[in-house]
């Protein structure tokens, strides 16, 4: 007993020490919290301006989380939730969950893929 929870505990130390994200998505992932803060990241790294909707920043997202990465060749993918907090646009996106994709490669962000509403409805 004693030594299968050594084991347990060592695998939560390593998941919980190891973290796969860049210093750019780091970056990323700490604008999200404040739309502007998120438009001045994505023109900081997105290699054109339309890579990255508008709508990402329209409404202001809070508790980020990347649930996945993916590592393709020199692309990285990380599959993101973050909650609706307030939106001026939509009202009834308020509390809903949003989830995206975003590809970095070499420092920059190449793409993005909206993968839709986790919860609620979209209006905007």
């Amino acid at each position: 007993m004693k030594k299968m929870l050594g084991v347990l505990a060592l695998a939560i130390l390593l998941v919980g020490c190891g973290s796969s994200e860049s210093p750019e998505m780091k970056e990323f992932m700490q604008a999200i919290n404040s739309s502007d803060q998120l438009t001045a990241v994505v023109g900081k790294y997105a290699v054109s301006k339309d890579i990255v909707p508008d709508a990402l920043s329209s409404c202001e997202l809070g508790k980020p989380k990347i649930k996945d990465v993916q590592k393709k060749g020199d692309l990285v993918i990380y599959s993101v939730e973050a909650k609706v907090i307030e939106c001026e646009k939509s009202e009834t996106a308020v509390g809903t969950v949003r989830t995206f994709d975003i590809g970095w490669k070499n420092g920059k962000i190449v793409q993005f893929d909206w993968q839709g509403p986790k919860s609620g409805k979209v209006e905007y």
